[in-house]
């Protein structure tokens, strides 16, 4: 007997202008859903159609295309995969049992149906969001969707995936964003996906401290003021970002995600409640 063949990955952790590696988030995912693979396979237990949804472990860059690969599929069940992204950090997100409507009556959230005719075991599929805010998804026989979204893509998005219905088992292949002249890859090798991920989270964790440092040795008394408070620093509401940004009642009170999530699902500042027009970073 012969033994399978194992996948063949190529590392392109050191190639010049590689993206960071992707795979789906270790905490955030639907309470049927098991990961695998060091976080690249997901996979739905077979008993239900719902409570399958995950999202990207890292923020997904402006254009950048994510690859999957549909691994298993069960009969029984109508409908199959949907994916798409939101602006709301998955640790924030309440998990419902669908993406489609459960979140997507939000304009947080956007995501579309992927046709079961194409979602068979070993049909690879790209999905991206666009300059104009529109969802594309592209199959690996050429075949395009769009899907129109009230998301902007100039804001931080992050990849959801719906693994629904007669889809159970989904791979990620990495991810890719086409640049003039060459195209940037994110690794999809197994053994470097942790690696990766845990020394970039350390090096943000030292900037953020850096900049908080910096911050408190320039300012060592914040003032109080009418438009900004004591803890102006941190955000109100998730109590762990950097407040970075100016609500148009002039309070800098909360990091950019929330600032995001306020403006479009509250419509008010939460320090003083005042209705919001716009908002901005601030440096």
């Amino acid at each position: 007997m012969t033994e399978k063949k194992k996948e063949k990955v190529k590392c392109v952790c050191h190639a010049h202008g590689s993206l960071r590696a992707i795979c789906f988030h270790s905490e955030v995912k639907g309470p049927l859903i098991t990961l695998s693979d060091g976080g690249r396979r997901v996979t739905r237990d077979g008993s239900s159609f719902c409570h399958g949804l995950t999202f990207s472990g890292r923020q997904v860059k402006r254009q950048e295309k994510v690859c999957l690969r549909v691994e298993h599929c069960v009969r029984g069940w109508h409908g199959a995969l949907r994916v798409g992204f939101t602006h709301v950090l998955p640790e924030q997100t309440t998990l419902p049992p669908l993406a489609i409507p459960d979140l997507t009556h939000s304009p947080l959230f956007a995501a579309a149906v992927v046709p079961v005719g194409i979602c068979r075991p070993g049909s690879e599929i790209q999905f991206w969001l666009k300059k104009n805010g529109c969802l594309r998804i592209r199959t690996s026989d050429g075949r395009t969707y769009t899907e129109q979204t009230a998301l902007n893509a100039k804001w931080p998005v992050w990849a959801m995936v719906d693994v629904y219905g007669q889809t159970t088992s989904v791979m990620m292949l990495g991810s890719k964003k086409r640049r003039c002249i060459f195209t940037r890859r994110s690794c999809p090798a197994l053994t470097h996906i942790k690696h990766t991920e845990d020394k970039e989270m350390l090096q943000i964790k030292k900037e953020k401290l850096s900049m908080l440092e910096q911050r408190n040795l320039r300012n060592p008394y914040l003032v109080n003021t009418d438009h900004e408070t004591p803890d102006s620093e941190e955000c109100v509401v998730c109590y762990s970002d950097v407040a970075n940004i100016r609500l148009s009642c002039g309070h800098k009170c909360v990091c950019t995600p929330c600032g995001m999530r306020v403006f479009m699902a509250f419509g008010t500042c939460p320090l003083c409640r005042h209705p919001l027009g716009s908002f901005q970073p601030y440096d």
